[in-house]
């Protein structure tokens, strides 16, 4: 975490979806031919002999290829795999589910598909290790942030994430991006669940400095500056690059991406309960304290 050189990946380990949501960034870029089985292994192989000790996997839907997930969580130091949860959560050898979810069912369901909340929770209660939560902020889905936190609380989940919506320089997509001044304030009311929940809410005032648009916003929000650039290598489902993960085209005047504001978060400068955040995604055995305990 704190080398300037690349050390990480993350990969599309397939171009396949069973889901086609509202706002995904994926059905924005091309899908090329996957990598087959062995080309794919072969492949994160490489990926960790040439240094790069932890893998996130993307699609797609991660769980569309599950002994490909868990290849690569014995391969990896460290893996995250994110998923839409209907095909459950297989158990990884180092590795740390993440659901992405979005609101509570009417609205989730509205972005994803009907009946994809009540699976997806379904399958969250049989999982092995309890998975982290991602949930994607937009003009759709802003007004529900209470309702959803409440929920989430209620269930078997290590903690939930945040990231807002990243737009493409090459669409239109204002009806899902927040302008930042309008940010700011669904920002502040994340720092609000915070207080009220304590430490799974996976969103600290350091990190909440990174997205006001009067705090340290400006000084990442261009590809040159970001420290995940230069610190990830991502890549395609054939193997090739990519600069993002949100694509080729993601718009970083405008980015909501929930690893630089947890990476400045910690380091810029050093502070500890964003630390906390990164050591709960990287190692699947941390446990967050409960309530407000850390406080």
């Amino acid at each position: 975490m704190l080398t300037k050189h690349p050390t990480s990946a993350a990969i599309d380990i397939t171009h396949r979806c069973n889901l086609k949501c509202v706002h995904c960034y994926w059905w924005k870029q091309d899908h090329p031919t996957e990598l087959d089985d062995g080309q794919m292994i072969a492949f994160l192989k490489d990926l960790k002999r040439k240094g790069l000790r932890a893998a996130i996997l993307y699609g797609g839907e991660p769980t569309l290829r599950p002994e490909i997930c868990k290849t690569a969580s014995r391969i990896f130091d460290s893996t995250l795999a994110f998923t839409n949860g209907l095909n459950g959560f297989p158990v990884l050898k180092n590795g740390q589910w993440i659901l992405s979810l979005d609101g509570p069912e009417d609205l989730n369901d509205m972005l994803r598909g009907e009946g994809v909340y009540r699976q997806a929770v379904e399958n969250l209660k049989k999982a092995s290790r309890p998975p982290i939560v991602h949930m994607t902020i937009s003009r759709l889905n802003q007004d529900r942030l209470d309702d959803f936190a409440g929920e989430m609380m209620r269930l078997p989940v290590k903690g939930i994430g945040f990231s807002f919506y990243t737009p493409d320089k090459k669409i239109d997509d204002s009806e899902l991006f927040i302008p930042l001044n309008k940010r700011d304030q669904v920002v502040r009311r994340l720092l609000s669940l915070r207080k009220r929940y304590g430490e799974k809410i996976g969103f600290t005032p350091a990190m909440a400095r990174q997205l006001l648009s009067y705090g340290d916003f400006v000084k990442w929000n261009r590809f040159s500056a970001c420290p995940v650039s230069r610190r990830v290598r991502c890549f395609k489902s054939n193997g090739r690059p990519k600069a993002c993960t949100y694509g080729d085209s993601a718009d970083c005047s405008r980015c909501g991406c929930a690893a630089v504001v947890a990476y400045r978060g910690a380091f810029k400068p050093f502070d500890y309960q964003t630390l906390r955040v990164i050591l709960g995604l990287m190692v699947p055995e941390f446990r967050v304290a409960k309530g407000n305990d850390i406080f």
